[in-house]
This record gives structure tokens, sequence and C-alpha cells, in this order.
């Protein structure tokens, strides 16, 4: 079962949007579930990779599509996303440096803490700001 399940609660109304946000789960849960398999090394820099690639490319296409809309709040939106994904890549190099005494809590964490409320709340309201 997937540790990061998508609701219907997180739509935002737009497809496309919310099918890459999906991707985003798929790619969280692949993550997850090397860690509690206990993989080490290369496998989990992969998985982080993809995790973090779908990421930027998710965010740089949301950007676009603010952009065309005329979101009001896209400049607030890119600064959000920069800060998510350095949350990440500071997840992943205290992880590599041992510092991270469990990176499934502090990928848990950043799914529910941080991804999820900016899905529900800050892209809704992106897409609400459109001219």
């Amino acid at each position: 079962m997937a540790r990061f399940e998508w609701a219907a609660e997180y739509d935002t109304g737009n497809d496309n949007i919310d099918d890459q946000h999906k991707q985003i789960f798929d790619a969280a849960n692949l993550l997850f579930e090397a860690v509690r398999q206990k993989k080490e090394g290369d496998v989990l820099d992969q998985l982080f990779d993809v995790l973090l690639q779908y990421t930027n490319t998710h965010f740089k296409d949301e950007e676009e599509f603010f952009e065309e809309i005329g979101s009001s709040l896209l400049t607030f939106h890119k600064a959000e996303h920069r800060r998510l994904v350095d949350e990440i890549r500071d997840m992943w190099r205290e992880k590599r440096q041992g510092s991270s005494e469990d990176i499934g809590m502090d990928l848990e964490h950043w799914m529910e803490q941080r991804l999820v409320p900016h899905i529900i709340k800050e892209d809704v309201r992106a897409l609400e700001a459109a001219s």
C-alpha cells in the first residue's frame, strides 16, 4: 500500500496540474518504500533524483501555466517553489551526511506539512488569482 495517497480534496480543478501532482506522489511513494525496505546507496540516490527532477519539472510547468493565465500570485508562487525544492535538497543532503536520523520521517513531513498544504492552499489561490 502506498504511503502517500492522493485524495479528492487535493484536486485543484486543473487536470494537468493534478496529474502532475499525482506523479510527485508516485515518486515520493517509490522513495519512501525504498527507505522502508532499507535500500541504500545508488537505489536511494536514483529515486531521490526522480522525485527532485519531476518536482522541478512540475514547478516549471505550473509557473508557465500561471504566467499564461495571468495569476497575480506568480512571483510569490515561484519563491515558494524554490523553498520547497531547497527543503527537499537539504533533506537529502542531511541524509547523505548522516545527520538525518530517519529520512522516511523527513519525507513524510515534507509531503504532509509542506507539499500537500502548498497544493490545497497556494496552488488553488494562484489559480483563483488569474486575470
